[in-house]
C-alpha cells in the first residue's frame, strides 16, 4: 500500500536544524515567549540547573548582561531551541513521517538530539551546563578566541594557517564564502589581519571567547566524555541523528563520541547539507534563534543547483507561515 507521502506524487523530506552558539541576541524568543503556550517550564529548570534566571538575561534584564556568557548563552539557546521543537512538533501536529534527519551545528546538535529523543529535556540541559562551565573554565585558563571570514576561498585561508600551524585552525566549513577559524586569541587577531592582506572580503569576530572546534579543546573534550560516561544513558531515537563534523547518521551508542569529537575538531556544514540534498531532503527548518543556518542553507542549495524550502522559528510570524506552508503540503495532521 502506498504511503500518503507516496499518493502526494512529491515526496516531502524535512531536516529539523538547531543553531549553536552565536545565534544568541537579546530578546530572542521574546514574541514565542509571551503565548499561551507553557514555554517557561523548559526555563524553569534549565535556570535552576544554570544558577541564575536565564529569563531574565534573554530579555535583556539582568544586571551582569550576561547573555553573551559561554556559561548562560549555550543552555539559554539550548532551553529555546528545545521548547520551539515541542511546539511545531505537538502543537502545530506535524506528521512524524516527514522528518528525514535533525542536526545541529556544534551547539545545536544537543538540541538536535532532545528532538530526537536521545534523552530528556533535563538531562540535556545538564549536559549542556556542564559543557558551557568547563569551556568558560578553559577560556579563562587561556584566551581563545573565533571569527568569521567571508569571502575568502578556503584554499587561501589554509595556506595564510600555514604560519600559524598548532595556534590557529579552520573550525566551521560554512559555506563556500563563510569559513570560521577559531585559536589562541592573539594568533587569531594576526591571522584575521594577514587574511585581509589576502583579500578576504569582511572578517567577524564571533560572540565567543573560546577557540571550539580545534585540538586547543582537548581538555575539554576528555572532561565532557567523562561527564557523559558518568551521567548520561542515551536512549534509541526516534528521528535519524546526523552529525555535521562526522557527516554521517549516528546511533544511541555513537552520540557519546559524536559529542566529545566535535569540540576538537571542524564543523563540516558544507558537506552535511550537500549530503542532504543528495539524499532528497528538501525542507530545513531551523528550529531556534536567528537564521543564519537558513541563509547558509539557501546559498549551499543555490550553488548545487537545488530548489529547496526553508523555514524559520525566530518570529512568530515565522511560525505562522511555518504553518502555512506546512499545510498546505499536508504536512500537519488535521485537527
Amino acid at each position: 500500500m502506498k504511503s500518503k507521502k507516496e499518493d502526494s506524487g512529491v515526496l516531502k523530506n524535512i531536516a529539523l536544524m538547531f543553531p549553536g552558539q552565536g545565534s544568541q541576541y537579546t530578546g530572542m524568543g521574546s514574541e514565542f515567549l509571551g503565548t499561551g503556550y507553557n514555554c517557561r517550564r523548559y526555563f524553569d529548570i534549565s535556570s535552576e540547573i544554570a544558577g541564575k534566571d536565564l529569563l531574565k538575561i534573554i530579555q535583556g534584564r539582568d544586571e551582569d548582561n550576561s547573555l553573551d556568557d559561554t556559561r548562560f548563552s549555550q543552555i539559554s539557546i539550548y532551553s529555546l531551541s528545545c521548547a520551539l521543537n515541542d511546539y511545531i512538533l505537538n502543537n502545530l501536529s506535524i506528521k512524524r513521517e516527514y522528518i528525514h534527519t535533525v542536526l545541529g551545528h556544534s551547539l545545536g546538535e544537543y538540541s538536535a538530539l532532545y528532538s530526537s529523543g536521545a534523552y530528556d529535556f533535563k538531562q540535556g540541559a545538564a549536559l549542556v551546563g556542564y559543557r558551557g562551565m568547563i569551556m568558560s573554565e578553559a577560556n579563562r585558563d587561556e584566551k581563545g578566541m573565533m571569527a568569521a571570514v567571508l569571502g575568502s576561498e578556503p584554499n587561501v585561508i589554509k595556506d595564510v594557517l600555514k604560519n600559524f600551524a598548532g595556534r590557529v585552525f579552520i573550525a566551521n566549513y560554512n559555506d563556500c564564502s563563510q569559513i570560521v577559524i577559531s585559536g589562541y586569541e592573539g594568533s587569531v587577531k594576526k591571522a584575521m589581519e594577514e587574511l585581509k592582506s589576502r583579500g578576504a572580503k569582511k572578517i567577524i569576530p564571533l560572540k565567543v571567547g573560546i577557540a571550539s572546534h580545534s585540538p586547543l579543546m582537548k581538555r575539554v573534550s576528555d572532561e565532557l566524555g567523562r561527564y557523559i560516561e558518568q551521567n548520561i544513558d542515551f536512549i534509541d531515537m526516534k528521528f535519524p541523528f546526523f552529525s555535521t563534523t562526522e557527516i554521517t547518521y549516528r546511533t544511541r551508542d555513537d552520540i557519546g563520541r559524536t559529542l566529545t569529537g566535535q569540540l576538537v575538531g571542524p564543523i563540516r556544514w558544507i558537506d552535511s547539507i550537500e549530503y542532504l540534498l543528495e539524499n532528497g531532503t528538501d525542507i530545513f527548518i531551523e528550529v531556534g534563534p536567528g537564521s543564519v543556518l537558513s541563509g547558509l542553507v539557501g546559498r549551499i542549495a543555490k550553488r548545487n543547483g537545488r530548489t529547496v524550502t526553508i523555514l524559520k522559528t525566530d518570529r512568530m510570524e515565522d511560525i505562522e507561515n511555518l504553518k502555512i506552508v506546512l499545510e498546505k503540503d499536508g504536512i500537519i495532521n488535521e485537527a
